[in-house]
């Protein structure tokens, strides 16, 4: 037996907190039923409905353990999703017969954001990498619309309250550079609230004209320089990452 969330993760059909919601929204049934436990167990007779189709367990169980990890350098005008019923860009469209595995994206970049990110279909890894208090560092370059200036430096530094009343925890300012009349930051932070960079800028008063992810924990978009590259990491690396993690 397993239990439905943890199956449905490790067979690529989402994150762990997607899957959760979908199964506490009463979108996945059992055997025909529906099903709004997420520690619910199934065995391998079950059949599970999801996203409008069928998994049978017995065709998945034994492969769940068989995981794969890759790291994407997505590209402006993509989503951070696999499906979008709009019709738009995603993710799938730069993995299609690259990548055979199901996978999941760990986090997400905005639509107009580029840079690193990582596919995989191990749970326990995006947990990992997801979990606050493991505070793994994400590492952006931000072109501005005008020169900043040291004040407002030090206010990111120190964290700011952005659109919704929430203050950002303290980033870590890695290097300012002019770019003509505008100022490009590069900055890291170890949060990942939606639309955060460009709203903590927002907050500022000044506008982000390009937004660029360059490090996500120890991976650096020199691995995969030019957008639309995939580069498959070892399981040893990963294994040695994982372990460092929940030392």
């Amino acid at each position: 037996m397993i239990k439905l969330q943890t199956f449905l993760q490790k067979i690529g059909e989402g994150s762990r907190r997607e899957i959760g919601n979908l199964i506490v929204l009463g979108k996945v049934k059992v055997n025909g039923e529906i099903v709004r436990e997420p520690w619910f167990k199934v065995v391998e007779e079950d059949i599970i409905e999801i996203n409008n189709k069928k998994i049978y367990v017995k065709d998945e169980i034994n492969n769940i353990d068989n995981y794969v990890y890759y790291l994407i350098h997505k590209p402006i005008g993509y989503l951070s999703a696999l499906k979008d019923d709009r019709g738009r860009k995603t993710i799938s469209d730069l993995i299609k017969d690259k990548i055979k595995e199901k996978v999941f994206h760990v986090g997400r970049l905005d639509y107009n954001t580029s840079g690193i990110m990582l596919l995989t279909n191990d749970g326990d890894l995006a947990n990992l990498l997801l979990h606050p208090k493991h505070k793994i560092y994400k590492t952006y370059k931000v072109l501005v619309n005008k020169h900043i200036n040291n004040e407002d430096l030090k206010k990111i530094e120190n964290g700011i309250v952005i659109e919704g009343g929430y203050k950002t925890q303290p980033a870590t300012i890695e290097k300012i550079q002019k770019k003509g009349k505008y100022s490009e930051i590069t900055l890291s932070i170890h949060e990942g609230k939606k639309r955060q960079i460009r709203l903590m800028f927002k907050a500022l008063g000044y506008n982000v004209l390009k937004l660029k992810r360059i490090k996500f924990g120890p991976w650096s978009i020199e691995e995969v320089k030019n957008p639309g590259d995939i580069k498959k990491l070892s399981s040893k690396e990963i294994f040695e990452f994982k372990k460092y993690l929940k030392s």
